[in-house]
Formats: C-alpha cells, sequence, structure tokens
C-alpha cells in the first residue's frame, strides 16, 4: 500500500503539496483506492481517497495501527556541516537509521554552509526517507548552530559519545541499552581540532574509536549511528 504525509482536519486526512502531486500525477491514483497515511505522530493510518478537491486529496480513516518503524530511544546526531551531496546522504541514511533529530554545527574545519534553500531540500529528504523506511515520525532537522551551542546541549543528555580517530573503542559503548537520551557528534572531512576534542572531554563527551581505520566523514557518521543504534535497542 502507497505511502503517503498529509494532515487531518475535520475529521479527514488531507493530503497536500508535493504529495499530492506524486499521489495525482505520478502514481494516478483514483477516488476509492486506499493509501497508508502518516501524521507525523506514533501511527499509520488505512485511508481511502473520497475525492479531489484543486490541490488536495480528501480521505476518510478506515483504521489505524501503531507504526513498528520509530525510533525507540532518542537518538541525536550533532553533525558538523560537510561539502555538496555528502550531508544529504548524512540525513537520508540518519532517518533509516532511526535517529530522531540532525543539528547541523559549524566547527573549526568547515568550510560549508547549510542555506535556507537547502535546509528545505534537506526535510524533503528526510520525509522521502521516512515513507521508504517506514517511519511515521520525520526527525526534526535543526537550524545550524556553533560547536559552543552542542557543547552547552550536553546537560539535556544521558550520554554524549564522538567520534575520535585517535582514542579507543571506550567501555560506554558497551552499556547504550540502559541510557535514553544520547547524542553523537561527528566531524566534517577536516574531523575536530585538539581544542574542540579537548572542550568535548571537559565537558562530559566520551571519545570513541570506530576502529583501526580512517573513514570518510560520511561513513563515520553512518557508522556512529548504526553502532549506537543497534546496541541501545533503538
Amino acid at each position: 500500500m502507497r505511502r503517503f504525509f498529509g494532515c487531518e482536519r475535520n475529521g479527514k486526512i488531507y493530503i497536500e503539496g508535493e504529495e499530492f502531486n506524486h499521489l495525482k500525477n505520478v502514481l494516478r491514483m483514483n477516488e476509492g483506492d486506499e493509501l497508508l497515511v502518516s501524521l507525523n505522530d506514533e501511527f499509520e493510518y488505512v485511508c481511502e481517497i473520497m475525492k479531489f478537491e484543486k490541490g488536495s486529496a480528501v480521505c476518510k480513516i478506515n483504521g489505524k495501527h501503531e507504526c513498528e518503524g520509530n525510533p525507540k530511544k532518542n537518538i541525536v546526531i550533532f553533525q558538523a556541516i560537510t561539502k555538496g551531496q555528502k550531508f544529504e546522504f548524512i540525513v537520508q541514511k540518519a532517518t533509516e537509521i532511526g535517529i530522531s533529530k540532525i543539528v547541523p554545527f559549524v566547527s573549526e574545519f568547515v568550510i560549508a554552509k547549510v542555506t535556507e534553500h537547502k535546509m528545505e531540500r534537506l526535510n524533503s529528504i528526510a520525509l522521502n526517507a521516512c515513507k521508504q523506511c517506514e517511519r511515521t515520525i520525520v526527525p526534526e532537522i535543526a537550524e545550524p548552530v556553533k560547536v559552543d551551542d552542542v557543547i552547552a546541549s550536553f546537560k539535556d543528555f544521558d550520554l554524549v559519545l564522538f567520534a575520535n580517530e585517535r582514542t579507543d573503542v571506550g567501555e560506554e559503548i558497551k552499556k547504550l541499552s540502559k541510557y535514553k537520551n544520547i547524542a553523537i557528534i561527528v566531524g566534517s572531512e577536516g574531523g575536530f581540532s585538539q581544542k574542540e576534542k579537548e572542550a568535548f572531554i571537559e565537558a562530559g563527551a566520551t571519545s570513541v574509536s570506530l576502529g583501526r581505520r580512517i573513514y570518510r566523514c560520511e561513513t563515520a557518521s553512518v557508522a556512529m549511528m548504526s553502532l549506537v543504534s543497534i546496541l541501545s535497542g533503538n
């Protein structure tokens, strides 16, 4: 059954915008067709197209059930901004892996920028990835912040891990199942400066290595997110 994101008004479900265009003009769905609709909550709604209005499909709800694909833990990745399509790739994979929030930030070695137009595209990528991996809650993509803002947010988490290619694996990685709110910090192409690493550790973060090989930044992000998601029971 095809999946779409919609909104609820007066007991009816409306599919609008790009989702409507995909439903009507690409898939050529018709009145009476059934579909699954996500309202950015914990449920999947089994719906039937009642009618088409200008710019929207109006649907009725025939049933709902809890979505099994949504994250079980609150895992947030603080990702230093990367060049080109790398950040788009990271957002897509973060969504599939089950990350709750993605926070771009500017570190000492960052040279790329996330513009307003880019943010719109990143949100679109996250939404489409949600449909592909069958989760109904789109991860939040925050506005870019500075390193100091990242450090200030440590108090909101039970555990903060940052990827550091010049350290040991770390014992905390083996105890992830006991934590509910976990932050991951991954650098850009140039990694972190020594000053930033020391600041993270001083503020309470745990330095974690991903092994003896040096990864590209997008590989490190996927590896860290996957490791934390699986070992935490997410």
